[in-house]
């Protein structure tokens, strides 16, 4: 089979710029755009949120009647289907687990049900394959929500002629979100309880999801050489299944979907720039200290936070040393996300604090993470955990310059800037503490002050190229894999 010829279905709870609560969406939808056009066949599946981009979108009803099996229960779907240039999106419809304001639960709690919510999609995705006779090569599921595919391949679709020869690929965004659900959640897969044992879908006592995705999918991949590594440390009452020949743990680093993220054409701008014509970041950061309402000099910085606030982007360390960083430095810094309700009433209480130097803007708004990562000078990422960064890829699309904590994916998307060599583009400090954090901060802000220094270290983000080009063969290759050791080769 030629890899072009590739049949494939991407099974995931998330999908830019129709449902997303984080990174993981943006990385799916580059992806699917990248092997879309290699000219690959490849099927979205997506439970249908009442979102009002999914809302807006022009979709075909395929069917009000498809029949799907949670533990006794026989609940009835909907497939909608809508082409979307080179690809083509199915959603998956239950007014019962999706017709609610959010993916997975609100700041305060998940979804009680979200063990159900997620049976139901995985095994609708399987019965439509089935009804429909639509022939698929290989599922590359996405996290745990979409982790019980491959064991349904495996279990109730092993001898359905659609299927039986159907490969899977679970890549796992981030290992920390397991999806663990009570013992009795099994019974919804409608699989024999024979299943729930340690050696299969039980671990701590419970169901968890993305240890029956490891066990049960062809190939296993996550999103950094870094991570992965962190991973096998790490996470060892889960990587002891991936250390073996038989299921390894690949690696393949996250894109950016450089058509959407180019500063030359953002429509979300106040203005367009390049590498080459700095003006319009100039009018960017203008607009965004009017937008944030701070009253701070052009001259001097703006760092920036976005995206989803929880400690393990390392929120803690920003919060702690505010204060002592804004007594010593002269700099402005402007928030945006959504996230865990006790960062965000912090950050709103400091922003009274400091007002005119600290904005914060909650919530999702993808326009202005755009407009945030064009106008700022720095972006802040002091990750205690970070798989991919694809918000530092990005930034550094945008020429603002990361300040990361060297762990998972930002040790690898980060070259520590060195002045006398003008090599590098960013920041980036090991040990999770305050003294490194502030250090750091402090070195970046010097190196602001010489401009010659600053512009050069610009110039190299915009220089680096974090394109889905340069990792499609290499996905290509991992199809291929799980193709051949479905096949026995």
């Amino acid at each position: 089979m030629k890899k072009k010829d590739l049949r494939l279905a991407v099974i995931t709870p998330e999908f830019a710029p129709y449902a997303r609560s984080g990174e993981l969406a943006e990385a799916v939808s580059g992806l699917v755009k990248a092997l879309a056009k290699s000219g690959m066949e490849i099927k979205v599946f997506l439970p249908y949120y009442r979102k009002p981009e999914l809302e807006s979108l022009s979709k075909e009803l395929l069917t009000r009647e498809l029949i799907v099996p949670v533990g006794r229960k026989k609940l009835k779907a909907s497939v909608y289907r809508s082409e979307l240039g080179r690809f083509a999106l199915y959603l998956i419809d239950q007014p019962k687990y999706f017709h609610r304001e959010h993916i997975y639960g609100s700041s305060l709690e998940y979804y009680l049900d979200n063990d159900e919510r997620f049976i139901f999609f995985n095994r609708a995705v399987g019965e439509f394959l089935v009804e429909s006779k639509i022939k698929i090569d290989l599922v590359h599921g996405h996290n745990w929500p979409a982790s019980l595919v491959p064991l349904f391949l495996k279990s109730v679709y092993q001898k359905k002629s659609t299927l039986k020869k159907t490969a899977s690929v679970l890549t796992v965004h981030n290992f920390s979100y397991q999806g663990e659900f009570p013992a009795e959640s099994i019974a919804g897969t409608g699989l024999n309880w024979n299943y729930l044992n340690s050696h299969q879908l039980a671990f701590r006592g419970k169901f968890n999801f993305l240890k029956t995705g490891l066990l049960f999918s062809d190939v296993i991949n996550t999103v950094s050489r870094t991570y992965r590594q962190e991973v096998l440390l790490q996470h060892q009452d889960l990587s002891f299944m991936l250390s073996d020949k038989k299921k390894r743990l690949f690696s393949i680093r996250n894109g950016i979907d450089t058509e959407e993220w180019n500063p030359a054409t953002d429509e979300f701008l106040a203005a367009n720039f390049s590498a080459d014509n700095l003006e319009g970041k100039k009018i960017c950061k203008k607009q965004l200290l009017r937008d944030f309402s701070l009253t701070l000099e052009e001259k001097l910085p703006v760092l920036a936070l976005v995206g989803y606030l929880t400690r393990l982007k390392g929120i803690d360390l920003i919060l702690n040393n505010l204060k002592r960083l804004l007594e010593q430095h002269a700099f402005g810094l402007v928030v945006a996300g959504q996230g865990e309700e006790i960062y965000e009433q912090a950050l709103s209480k400091l922003e009274q604090i400091y007002r005119g130097r600290l904005g914060v803007r909650l919530g999702y708004n993808h326009g202005l993470y755009h407009q945030v990562l064009a106008g700022a000078d720095i972006l802040l990422m002091p990750s205690l955990e970070e798989p991919g960064g694809l918000t530092v890829m990005h930034a550094q699309r945008y020429g603002t310059v990361p300040l990361v904590r060297a762990t998972g994916g930002l040790k690898e998307a980060v070259t520590p800037f060195e002045a006398n060599s003008g090599q590098g583009n960013g920041f980036a400090f090991a040990e999770y503490s305050d003294q490194a954090f502030c250090q750091k901060v402090g070195e970046a802000l010097k190196t602001y002050q010489n401009t010659q220094e600053w512009l050069k270290l610009v110039y190299n983000c915009f220089m680096n190229d974090n394109s889905w080009t340069k990792v499609l063969n290499k996905y290509l290759a991992l199809y291929e894999k799980a193709i051949k050791i479905k096949n026995g080769e």
